[in-house]
């Protein structure tokens, strides 16, 4: 089955979040949420939305892609945090998990 990483953080843009984890969730894709910390993160909006689990747990499992969703603040942090840096330079790499 394919899996697909989904981060998020404080100030996404939760349409954009949402609506590709849904999408994704309804063709029958593993999607696997993230937040940066763990705990639920509230988009630009004010939206509470619960990651599955924390991008901590799951930076060394494979994926078969990474949705990066949008939104001024939570692009920024998503930016900033290196793990997710490692992440998308191992994939571009071709070493994935």
């Amino acid at each position: 089955m394919v899996r697909v990483l989904v981060p998020i953080a404080d100030g996404i843009e939760e349409i954009e979040a949402e609506t590709i984890i849904d999408v994704l969730r309804r063709a029958g894709v593993e999607v696997v949420c993230v937040g940066l910390t763990g705990k639920p993160v509230t988009s630009s909006r004010k939206v509470k939305i619960i990651p599955d689990t924390s991008l901590e747990a799951v930076k060394d499992e494979a994926f078969d892609m990474i949705v990066l969703p949008g939104g001024g603040d939570g692009v920024d942090k998503l930016k900033k945090d290196p793990r997710v840096d490692v992440i998308l330079r191992r994939m571009n790499q071709g070493k994935n998990g």
